[in-house]
């Protein structure tokens, strides 16, 4: 019988899904960072198509913009 440390861990293959990646999905996350400083969530996001930016001071924030920013684009790309 093997030891808890002996036996191997499979790991799931990762799922591949063959839909091309949308444009309209593409966003652009900058991470405000100061060297030696704390880590926080803070920084800029950019929808790469329309050209939209917004600051974010969390990840809520970060969160928020991308939620109604996806919606805007699933929208505007619907038949």
């Amino acid at each position: 019988m093997k030891t808890t440390s002996q036996k191997r861990m499979t790991a799931q293959a990762p799922v591949t899904v063959d839909v091309p990646l949308s444009p309209h999905w593409a966003f652009l996350v900058q991470f405000r960072a100061v060297p030696g400083g704390p880590v926080r969530a803070a920084g800029r996001v950019e929808h790469l198509v329309s050209g939209r930016t917004r600051h974010f001071q969390s990840l809520k924030e970060l969160s928020v913009y991308l939620t109604a920013e996806l919606r805007a684009a699933k929208n505007l790309t619907r038949p």
